[in-house]
């Protein structure tokens, strides 16, 4: 809950710098480690939204008594302990402080939790299935090369991006053949994205939000397709692209439902990207 006050547009870095205040007073040799490592690191955070919305949905003035929610994340267990000892500490010793509002933590919920083999299983069990899948960036978006935003969500991008999160989370390595693969034989079909600007302090940042369809060439076969999968399963943790444990890179995504051409019923392939934590 929060005092009267405004929200600004751009505030995922101050949530990071939240997360990382608290954490701090629970693990502190967690903390540093984090901050030394290279690469992906093992969790993600969101921008504050209304209850019962999602990320990329907020409302800019913050009403007194009103509650919003920021979701985390986390890729290992023990991220997972830490942090909840690092809330639970914080709903007791009183409000925090974000873009200089107090809040008072009311409740921290488990929205979703999967190990990795769980993940693997479904999908093993979803992979002939698969034909057109959806992803939609539901906050601003980018990925970055040679000190340049890349405002486009190519699949070899996408696929980098959520390999690094599969590897940060311990899943198996995919040989690189495997990665090229997919990455040469799944197509963006149709979008529906626009850009925009965030101000972080120091610099501005440009993303996009918006949908991407993506469509699997008839070529991949089922290990191939199980890979593709596994990878998909790791958006509504790890996000995807860059400063995801800023806010940015929140997304969902679904298996577009095939079209049965003997009965015409739909083949139910649908993916729940429930937000949580892995």
């Amino acid at each position: 809950m929060l005092n009267d006050g405004e929200i600004p547009q751009t505030h995922g870095h101050m949530v990071h710098g939240h997360f990382f205040k608290i954490l701090k007073q629970i693990a502190p040799d967690l903390c540093n480690r984090i901050h030394g490592m290279n690469g992906t690191l093992p969790f993600t955070l969101s921008t504050l939204y209304k209850c019962g919305a999602h990320p990329g949905i907020h409302t800019p003035e913050a009403e007194k008594g009103k509650r919003v929610c920021y979701r985390a994340g986390l890729l290992n267990d023990e991220l997972v302990t830490a942090v909840s000892l690092a809330i639970n500490k914080a709903m007791i010793t009183g409000p925090v402080v974000i873009a200089d509002i107090p809040f008072g933590i009311k409740a921290i919920r488990l929205l979703k939790g999967e190990e990795i083999h769980e993940l693997k299983r479904y999908a093993a069990v979803a992979a002939d299935r698969l034909r057109t899948f959806e992803i939609n960036f539901r906050t601003l978006s980018c990925f970055r090369s040679e000190g340049r935003s890349l405002l486009f969500p190519e699949t070899r991008l996408v696929i980098s991006s959520l390999y690094r999160s599969w590897t940060a989370a311990g899943g198996h390595e995919i040989p690189d053949e495997t990665l090229r693969r997919i990455a040469r034989n799944v197509f963006p079909a149709r979008y529906s994205l626009r850009t925009g600007m965030l101000d972080m302090g120091k610099y501005l940042l440009s993303g996009f939000v918006g949908y991407c369809s993506y469509e699997v060439d008839e070529c991949l076969d089922r290990d191939e397709r199980s890979a593709l999968l596994s990878l998909l399963g790791m958006i509504p943790y790890a996000g995807i692209g860059y400063k995801t444990t800023m806010g940015m890179g929140q997304a969902r995504y679904r298996i577009v439902p095939v079209k049965d051409p003997y009965d015409g019923v739909d083949e139910v392939a649908d993916q729940a990207s429930t937000d949580g934590s892995l």
